[in-house]
């Protein structure tokens, strides 16, 4: 059940989302709406690289089904898509796996977890996250600061493959591959 709640206060509005139990604001939304947007992007660019794939496949002869299958496993391998994730939370994570570096250089041991700052769990997106990091600590080498360096990695650096895995591509992103490309 939603309810929604106005609370005024002079200059600000705020629009709470009362959902589950769980305290939704409108900068919850913004992210949330982001995150999605973020995705479609990433789905678009998978399958404008699926698509001609699949077709080249289709007409050497393979059955559907592994026609499609294939045409997954080598765009995900092969594509290099931009990095789909917002500047925040690229500088969070960059941020975090920066200093845990830095203190792993040091010899000092780290309490906080990945979990603690939020971090990818699955390991597709932390060796994404690597990724980023890596890119970044090496524009900060040469001069630049965290801030723009992100805003490069992300605006101009491509990933070297798409960060997902092949269930992800066949059931959300190529939906009309569910029936049998998911019987491996």
């Amino acid at each position: 059940m939603v309810i929604h709640q106005y609370c005024c206060n002079f200059a600000t509005i705020k629009l709470l989302f009362y959902h589950f139990k769980h305290i939704y604001t409108m900068n919850d939304m913004k992210s949330i709406i982001q995150q999605r947007e973020l995705c479609q992007q990433r789905d678009k660019e998978f399958l404008a690289l699926y698509g001609p794939t699949l077709d080249a496949m289709l007409n050497q002869g393979m059955s559907e089904s592994k026609a499609r299958r294939a045409a997954a496993l080598f765009t995900i391998a092969n594509g290099h898509p931009h990095y789909h994730v917002s500047h925040e939370r690229a500088y969070r994570c960059v941020c975090h796996l920066l200093n845990a570096n830095d203190k792993k250089g040091n010899g000092a041991i780290t309490h906080r977890t990945s979990e603690d700052m939020d971090l990818a769990k699955g390991r597709l997106r932390q060796q994404m996250w690597q990724e980023i990091t890596q890119r970044v600590g090496v524009l900060i080498k040469q001069g630049l600061s965290v801030d723009n360096a992100i805003d490069h990695v992300l605006e101009h650096c491509r990933a070297s493959r798409f960060f997902i895995s092949p269930a992800t591509a066949m059931t959300k992103i190529c939906p009309k591959a569910r029936c049998r490309a998911l019987r491996f």
